[in-house]
């Protein structure tokens, strides 16, 4: 029988049991089944290490606790997941060692070909449960399968858990479970007024040349063009990528529905939705709703206009023949206005809309009434139902708009210029509807807004 002295202590968290025993009173040796019985007896029933047990026997070890029991762990699992077969990050360009960005090494278009594996899907892992050492069950982690990839031109009807391309082009991944192989149109030479004066296509356009004066480049998805651009008209839907620049002769434009990367720009006019990163612009209008980013040794901007409503960081404005050099940050008043007419334009929906709510309600008040309505009320009823249809959809879209509107708004109040060089007399800084001309040259500031004037900061290097 177990001496009365000795105990059991099991942690508070039940992930060990320890053992403290005193020597029979007998003067016998424990056996290894009596001690098994009194441990379960103290409600260890799991996780034991019962040659630790036969030691303590066949060793007499006494008067101090061992551990002798440890809780069962089980097996966590792990999520499903997809092994892509290609880069799945945002493209970007190469910075040098020397601190220059090199915009003719990078691609917005990441080619594949027919019969290219793609994607793996690794099935989930589902958890085992634990056990601790009085015997209790921890809940075992479960997962849920992810989706199957979906979009033209994969296929996985050999194995559902690999897919490959049917088709070379481009690849497509949405970050979710949309993965495409799309058509690209690749010019192979430049684009002159004799040949390709107009390039139209739905997806995404690859020229290998350069783009002279007078033509027109209309790419649905992204653009990258290997050559120089000059005073052309060029669109995208999506990023621009040139890798050479732009010499636009006061008559190039480029217009993006996303990011602009290129060389450089000169005499050229640029709108983007998205950001514009350079490693120099000359005598340009530029204007970006996200950030312009001037990189590379110079970093310049010099001559012209450039406006970024979510921030602009260069080297260099300006230069020693004191240049006129606009850079501005914030709102422009041209935003200022428009998110004033879809509020009012809002409103007057709103008012509409309860007008029709009203004269519906009435309507059913009658049927209420008299139980009935004649055939005329039931047409305008019927009518007042479709422009309610009509103005609450029209309602939700201008909501929409004002809303993205009210965000622009608000983040371009953070709105910083951040000069890490030169700024030459001749430049005007300007953020919202505030100027702050340069008087004389200076370097090394960061300008921001603070209770509506402009603040400039020495940056430290």
């Amino acid at each position: 029988m177990v001496n009365v002295r000795s105990y059991v202590r099991i942690t508070e968290d039940k992930t060990e049991a320890w053992l403290y025993l005193c020597a029979p009173d007998d003067g016998t040796k424990y056996e290894k089944s009596e001690i098994m019985r009194y441990l379960q007896l103290k409600g260890v029933v799991a996780g034991i290490n019962e040659s630790h047990i036969a030691a303590m026997c066949n060793k007499q070890i006494y008067e101090r606790e061992v551990k002798v029991a440890s809780s069962v762990k089980g097996d966590p699992g792990r999520e499903g997941w997809f092994e892509f077969f290609f880069n799945t990050e945002k493209p970007k360009p190469k910075i040098n060692k020397d601190g220059t960005v090199d915009y003719r090494s990078m691609s917005l278009v990441q080619n594949v070909s027919e019969g290219d594996k793609l994607a793996v899907y690794h099935p989930a892992v589902q958890g085992t449960s634990g056990r601790d050492v009085t015997g209790a069950f921890e809940k075992a982690n479960m997962y849920k399968e992810l989706r199957p990839l979906t979009g033209k031109g994969i296929a996985n009807t050999e194995n559902p858990n690999e897919y490959y391309a049917t088709k070379s082009g481009k690849i497509e991944y949405d970050g979710e479970n949309k993965l495409s192989v799309v058509e690209v149109y690749e010019v192979q030479g430049g684009c002159d007024y004799a040949n390709n004066a107009l390039v139209e296509f739905n997806g995404d356009v690859i020229i290998h040349g350069n783009v002279e004066a007078g033509v027109t480049v209309h790419a649905g998805k992204s653009l990258t063009v290997e050559g120089v651009v000059e005073s052309a008209m060029i669109s995208a839907g999506g990023d621009v990528c040139l890798k050479r620049g732009m010499q636009g002769s006061g008559k190039g434009t480029i217009s993006a529905g996303g990011n602009v990367f290129t060389e450089f720009l000169e005499y050229a006019n640029i709108k983007a939705a998205g950001s514009i990163q350079s490693n120099v612009i000359l005598n340009s209008r530029v204007e970006s709703e996200d950030t312009v980013t001037l990189t590379g040794k110079k970093g310049l901007i010099a001559g012209g206009n450039v406006h970024a409503m979510m921030g602009i960081t260069c080297q260099n404005v300006g230069n020693a023949s004191e240049i006129k050099t606009g850079i501005h940050v914030g709102v422009l008043p041209e935003l200022m206005e428009k998110r004033m007419e879809v509020s009012q334009e809002y409103g007057k929906l709103n008012a509409q809309l309860d007008e029709i709510v009203v004269s519906m309600a009435r309507i059913l008040r009658v049927r209420q009434q008299t139980g009935e309505l004649s055939d005329q009320l039931k047409a305008h009823l019927e009518d007042l139902k479709e422009k309610k249809d009509e103005v609450y959809r029209k309602c939700m879209q201008l909501k929409k708009e004002a809303d993205k509107l009210e965000t622009q708004v608000m983040q371009a109040r953070e709105a910083k210029i951040r000069i890490s060089g030169n700024i030459y007399k001749g430049t005007i800084i300007a953020i919202d509807d505030h100027q702050m001309p340069i008087q004389k040259d200076t370097s090394f500031m960061e300008y921001s807004s603070q209770n509506g004037m402009i603040v400039g900061t020495v940056i430290v290097v």
